[in-house]
């Protein structure tokens, strides 16, 4: 039996509470929906007042959703894009646009997938994709999102998780380093802390015989990358992401016949037959455009 209507929060809370939660500003949700901060405020108190339990995590900071904030926002984000679609389909074909939030790790975001983005738009011209960059560090969970591409092999409730390809690894260098190395040791070695690991068992294959020599460590990859197209030192990377600086003679292989195994990338998403509907488009250009690029391995 369907309950009444007055026992269900208003849809004006949950709209109030999803441009919150997405944009992480009243005065943002409230341009958007076209009123006041207040009047976003009154709607967030009157859903918390509603559910029995506070959203965010602690007064004053609006921005931070606590573990009940997050778990609403994935079922609030996952219902209004059923809803979307439902309104969607009443509506001629060229009416309007499908919106995609996609969430991908840093490096792959700046390095792969933001320079492709421009073909996506030409095969698919109903799809709007906003982008943001995540870190491995973050928690993505509470950031609003419709699809998550992750390297971490994490789950989460509710959803599921599709494979997309395994990084394979080698070690790069600028030209002007590179040239005057005869072996790896006698490069600066670079690795970030996110990726602790790459580095050695790159040494290993390429049968260096002291491995955990001393190296310079970055907090974040992306960093570390970068110190190494500045020509400061040897990294380990994947030979997906350099692919654009090596054709471009920015960096090149030293040993590109020593390639190691790296980390497996999945498509993570809400597991509704909704959002397998608006996530289609996109993964029918993502997944061809990979299979494309000799520098990755393709997974079913």
């Amino acid at each position: 039996m369907v309950a009444p209507a007055r026992s269900r929060p208003s849809l004006r809370m949950i709209e109030s509470f999803e441009a919150l939660a997405r944009l992480g500003s009243r005065s943002a949700a409230a341009a958007e929906l076209n009123v006041t901060p207040g009047a976003i405020s009154k709607q967030i108190r009157a859903l918390e007042r509603w559910v029995g339990q506070k959203l965010f995590a602690e007064e004053g900071r609006d921005t931070t959703l606590n573990g009940a904030g997050r778990s609403l926002a994935q079922a609030v984000t996952a219902g209004l894009a059923q809803i979307g679609d439902g309104l969607e389909a009443l509506r001629p074909a060229d009416a309007g646009r499908s919106q995609l939030s996609v969430l991908a790790p840093a490096t792959f975001a700046m390095k792969w997938l933001i320079p492709r983005l421009h073909r996506l738009e030409r095969v698919a011209p109903q799809l709007q994709v906003t982008l943001r960059q995540t870190n491995t560090d973050d928690d993505w969970l509470m950031l609003p999102h419709h699809v998550a591409i992750r390297r971490d092999g994490f789950v989460p409730a509710g959803y599921e998780a599709q494979p997309l390809l395994r990084e394979r690894l080698t070690a790069y260098a600028a030209p002007s380093l590179a040239a005057g190395a005869g072996t790896p040791e006698a490069l600066a070695l670079f690795e970030s802390q996110t990726r602790s690991g790459d580095l050695d068992r790159w040494l290993v294959a390429a049968g260096v015989a002291r491995v955990g020599q001393p190296r310079r460590r970055f907090a974040h990859f992306y960093i570390a990358y970068e110190a190494a197209l500045a020509g400061e030192g040897m990294i380990v990377a994947p030979t997906l992401l350099a692919a654009a600086d090596v054709a471009g003679g920015r960096l090149v292989a030293p040993w590109p016949d020593v390639v190691v195994p790296g980390a497996a990338y999945s498509i993570v998403l809400p597991a509704t037959a909704a959002m397998h509907d608006r996530v289609a488009p996109f993964l029918a250009w993502l997944r061809p455009e990979i299979a494309r690029c000799s520098d990755a391995e393709a997974v079913d």
